[in-house]
């Protein structure tokens, strides 16, 4: 019986197909600062990101996939660096005990580095596109992709080109996307429906943070 391929490992085989239709391979993604190490994660800010020392290497990847779902699984999140005595013990064996399950899950499944850099960004973007659902602001999009920047070292790098390359995939549906520019100019304005609709010709590898933004609102209106 052949083995079905993990979630990540999919999405991950598809961005590579994608770039190699494009005239070039991928790149490893090498380098990137660790989802691990991005504000809103584990407590550090866009300000100390300077300062966080870059470690590569998919056992630290792993462990960040593995928080990333424990927080969509519950609902919260204890980072790192937090302290732990502030946290009620009964919350502390939740988390612990939710980490470890998804950890698990994570080594079982066998993700190269790439695919935990594209399932962390995809569980990210995840959050921004139900964050602006739940508060029709334009807000929450734009706090994601500083975050993004702030991990491509404070402009569009990698982190930018594969979120852009998982929300094509996300409003690559044109019936959907007339409706979706309908929401976004209701809830969000005809200014941000106007950069959601320039947005969707910009090519992933020429995708900014303003492009990005735009796609973020559209992929809302996508799922509301």
């Amino acid at each position: 019986m052949v083995r079905k391929r993990p979630a990540g490992q999919r999405r991950a085989d598809k961005v590579a197909a994608r770039r190699r239709r494009g005239g070039g391979a991928g790149k490893p993604v090498t380098g990137l600062r660790p989802i691990l190490t991005l504000p809103g994660l584990d407590g550090y800010g866009p300000d100390d990101l300077p300062d966080v020392e870059r470690t590569d290497g998919v056992p630290e990847l792993r462990l960040a996939l593995a928080q990333a779902r424990a927080e969509q699984e519950l609902g919260y999140r204890i980072p790192p660096v937090a302290d732990l005595a502030s946290y009620p013990p009964e919350q502390l064996a939740e988390w612990t005990a939710a980490v470890g399950r998804h950890h698990t899950a994570v080594l079982a499944a066998d993700l190269d580095e790439h695919a935990c850099v594209v399932d962390l960004v995809d569980h990210r973007l995840e959050a921004a596109v139900a964050a602006t659902v739940a508060t029709r602001s334009a807000q929450p999009a734009r706090d994601e992709v500083a975050i993004l920047v702030a991990a491509d070292g404070g402009r569009a790098g990698r982190a930018v080109r594969m979120a852009a390359e998982v929300l094509g995939e996300r409003t690559a549906c044109g019936d959907a996307v007339d409706g979706a520019l309908a929401w976004v100019a209701t809830h969000l304005g005809p200014g941000a429906a106007a950069e959601a609709r320039e947005a969707t010709g910009v090519p992933a590898a020429r995708a900014d943070a303003d492009s990005l933004t735009a796609l973020l609102w559209l992929a809302a209106g996508v799922a509301a």
